[in-house]
C-alpha cells in the first residue's frame, strides 16, 4: 500500500527545492569570487609594468579589484577576485620615463633631479575604457588584452 503526499507537503517541498535553487543561482552556486589573471601587450609586446583595475559594471555587485602588471603578466587571488557572472570594465595603465626632470622634492638644493614619468596607453584603455570581461560561472578567470 503507496503512502500518500498530502498536496500542501508537496508544494512546501516544491517551493524550498525552487528557493534553493535560485539561492545558488544568485550566489555563483555558493562560490565566492574568484582569480583572475592573464597576460597584458601593447602593440605585440608585453606590457613591461602596469597596473590593471576590474570595475563592476551592468548591475555587478562587488568592490572593484585588480593589481600589478609584470612582465605582461598579471594575477588576482580568488580572495581579492572577480564574482562569478559578473561584467567588469577595464582600466590599464602604465608609466614610463619621459626624458624630462623635475628638481628633488625631498632635497631641492643638493638631492639630484627626479626622472618624470609619463602615462603612455592612450585614454582608451584607463579614463575612457571600453575593454570588458564577463567572469562565466565556471569559467578559469584568463582574460588577456592586446592593447594597438
Amino acid at each position: 500500500m503507496a503512502a500518500r503526499i498530502d498536496p500542501r507537503d508537496r508544494f512546501r517541498l516544491l517551493s524550498g527545492l525552487c528557493f534553493c535553487a535560485m539561492l545558488a543561482f544568485l550566489t555563483g552556486c555558493g562560490k565566492g569570487p574568484v582569480r583572475v589573471w592573464g597576460e597584458v601587450r601593447h602593440q605585440g609586446i608585453p606590457l613591461a609594468t602596469g597596473t590593471i583595475v576590474f570595475t563592476p559594471v551592468d548591475g555587478t555587485t562587488g568592490p572593484s579589484t585588480g593589481g600589478k602588471i609584470v612582465d605582461g603578466k598579471y594575477d588576482v587571488p580568488s580572495d581579492k577576485g572577480a564574482t562569478p557572472g559578473g561584467v567588469y570594465r577595464v582600466e590599464i595603465t602604465a608609466l614610463r620615463k619621459s626624458g624630462k626632470t623635475i628638481p628633488n622634492l625631498a632635497d631641492p638644493k643638493k638631492g639630484p633631479p627626479e626622472e618624470l614619468m609619463e602615462q603612455f596607453l592612450g585614454p582608451e584603455f584607463n579614463v575612457k575604457s571600453a575593454l570588458r570581461a564577463v567572469v562565466e560561472p565556471g569559467s578559469n578567470g584568463r582574460f588577456d588584452f592586446d592593447l594597438k
